[in-house]
């Protein structure tokens, strides 16, 4: 269980990182610590609605838009979780695939070297 000093912490580093998130500018760890702790918290939540609110809600109302910002901002957030999760599956096969290869080299060469 986190002291309240330390959840503040933890908050202030969430929140500082909204601007880079709604500007798609986050790298995969921060993304997928950004949007775990979303879950969990609410102060954090309610920030990023206002900040969405301000950076996408006025733009689409005065481009005429109807909006839905709720479910414009949970669609972003669940596509986030989705791409971290393609990316961490991609990374998983790249090392796999590195793995193979490896162990492929070393077999050719010990079979070179025994022959």
């Amino acid at each position: 269980m986190k002291v309240k000093g330390e959840k503040e912490r933890d908050c202030k580093a969430i929140q500082s990182l909204i601007p880079a998130y709604l500007s798609g500018k986050l790298s995969l760890h921060e993304a997928r610590i950004f949007t775990a702790h979303l879950k969990k918290c609410r102060d954090c939540r309610e920030e990023i609605e206002i900040s969405y609110l301000l950076d996408q809600g006025i733009t689409r109302v005065e481009n005429g838009e109807t909006v839905d910002l709720h479910a414009d901002l949970e669609e972003m957030l669940s596509d986030t979780e989705n791409a971290i999760l393609h990316l961490t599956q991609f990374r998983t096969a790249v090392y796999i695939v590195e793995f193979t290869a490896v162990f492929v080299l070393i077999a050719c060469i010990l079979i070179l070297y025994v022959f």
